[in-house]
């Protein structure tokens, strides 16, 4: 009885489909497409850089560091020079040869002597600097020669008239001086330690011999000057202290 109660309604009630088409038609906001799609369809793919754009893009909620230009390479002194000069000797050749009217022979003769002249003077030029650096060195050497070495006044003092011929006034200045002391600790005069000052010389020779107290100023006044003060000798004032030790220290010596 039961079942024929459930089959008798089962009959009456609509089907699945029908159920479905009338619900399309009661709601127009769906379609059929999208009763289609699966239950768990696949979600699209985000922009991610149009957000980050966006986002970045947005004024006033960051600081954005503009990427700065790296600075140029500056080229070195030596090859700024060289270009120069390349481009002063090519001004010089157009307009040499743009007035004058010369053979192709005539014109490689003229570029030959001109690149040897450029030569020889390039190599006098570096001849000079080694010449300079050369004397530089010698007079440091013969300046920062200890006083044992040359004891004897007179070979200081022939080897400050020596570097006087080359015109090194200075080192000439310096050599006297060292003669003078030379000869004075020889006399007695005074005793020479490697720490006594001009100052102390004078006033130990003052003590002993005030007579020899101003050609030894005569004397000391270039050597302090170049010594002390670094500043060059002129050939003034080493003939005046050159003939204030022939006239007094090396007068001195004739007694040794």
């Amino acid at each position: 009885m039961i079942a024929a109660v459930l089959a008798a309604v089962a009959l009456t009630m609509p089907s699945r489909e029908a159920l479905i088409e009338r619900w399309l038609h009661a709601n127009r906001a769906h379609a059929v497409a999208q009763l289609a799609l699966p239950a768990h369809g696949s979600v699209p793919p985000l922009d991610l850089d149009g957000l980050a754009q966006r986002e970045l893009a947005t004024a006033g909620r960051y600081r954005l560091m503009q990427p700065g230009v790296p600075p140029a390479e500056s080229e070195p002194w030596w090859l700024r020079a060289l270009e120069w000069i390349g481009a002063g000797w090519r001004q010089l050749w157009r307009a040499f040869f743009g007035r004058v009217h010369v053979s192709p022979q005539a014109a490689s003769g003229i570029g030959e002597a001109l690149l040897a002249l450029v030569a020889l003077t390039f190599v006098f030029i570096v001849w000079r600097i080694l010449r300079n650096v050369q004397l530089s060195r010698s007079a440091a050497r013969s300046t920062a020669e200890p006083l044992e070495a040359l004891a004897d006044p007179r070979s200081l003092y022939q080897s400050a008239c020596e570097a006087a011929d080359r015109g090194e006034y200075g080192n000439a200045a310096l050599l006297l001086f060292a003669a003078t002391v030379a000869l004075l600790d020889r006399r007695g005069a005074v005793t020479v330690n490697r720490s006594a000052t001009v100052g102390e010389l004078r006033r130990k020779l003052r003590a002993a011999n005030a007579d020899l107290v101003a050609p030894f100023d005569a004397v000391a006044a270039p050597f302090i000057q170049k010594a002390y003060a670094e500043r060059p000798i002129d050939a003034a004032q080493w003939r005046h202290a050159r003939s204030s030790f022939d006239r007094a220290m090396l007068s001195l010596s004739k007694h040794d």
